[in-house]
């Protein structure tokens, strides 16, 4: 049997791949940010929005959370269509939740959280762009620590939290989805570099994966940090 052996000129052109599909997957993930500032802003100025948010505030956040677990469900078996449709269905659902938390802060905190999340968001973005080293046993360290996540906010919704325990929490989520967007954008380009010479459907499908697991992140930052400065 013989062996293909890559030559400089099949690396370069991988490498294109590699970034062109990375950017697309970022820009995914900014026209999600996007719908969810513009239904956002459409909340803020209409009552009617406002106040279906805050009511049924408990029903969208479960809604979200049957999305995202549909689309990690189908993601490899459904159409491309189809998970676009429910990566802008979150990011429309999103936009009317987080609107609903930011009103319990003052606008200079949100300001604040959302320049912080920017800031923290594109540090890691780029580190997982340029590092070298095998990331893959990270995600499984950070699967554990988001689970742990989970339980620690199931006892606080509970049994309470002081504000001390919040903030602590706060932070170490701040840290983990930080490195949760290096290893996800590390793992977008080690996927792009094995499907690099597939069709364009599939590569596709990588990016809109990769950019529902870009935008979590963000969104789960800019949570965090809204928790942080708001009881500084």
């Amino acid at each position: 049997m013989e062996y293909h052996v890559p030559t400089q000129a099949d690396t370069v052109v991988v490498e294109e791949i590699v970034n062109r599909k990375l950017r697309n997957s970022m820009l995914w993930m900014v026209w999600g940010l996007l719908t969810t500032a513009i239904i956002g802003f459409m909340a803020l100025t209409n009552s009617s929005w406002l106040r279906f948010a805050h009511s049924n505030f408990n029903i969208i956040l479960l809604a979200e959370v049957a999305v995202v677990f549909l689309f990690s469900f189908r993601q490899y078996t459904a159409s491309n269509t189809f998970l676009k449709a429910m990566f802008f269905l979150y990011s429309i659902m999103n936009g009317l939740t987080l609107t609903a938390i930011a009103l319990h802060y003052s606008f200079e905190v949100v300001v604040y959280a959302l320049t912080g999340a920017v800031a923290v968001f594109g540090s890691f973005a780029f580190l997982g762009v340029v590092v070298k080293k095998d990331l893959s046993g990270l995600g499984t360290f950070l699967m554990g620590a988001v689970i742990a996540l989970l339980i620690a906010s199931l006892i606080m919704m509970f049994f309470g939290a002081s504000d001390f325990g919040l903030l602590v929490y706060s932070y170490i989520a701040v840290g983990i989805f930080s490195l949760f967007t290096m290893y996800d954008v590390y793992r977008i380009k080690r996927t792009i570099m094995e499907v690099a010479y597939e069709d364009e459907s599939v590569l596709e499908r990588v990016e809109l994966i990769g950019a529902l697991g870009l935008y979590l992140d963000f969104i789960n930052i800019f949570i965090n940090l809204l928790r942080v400065f708001g009881r500084r």
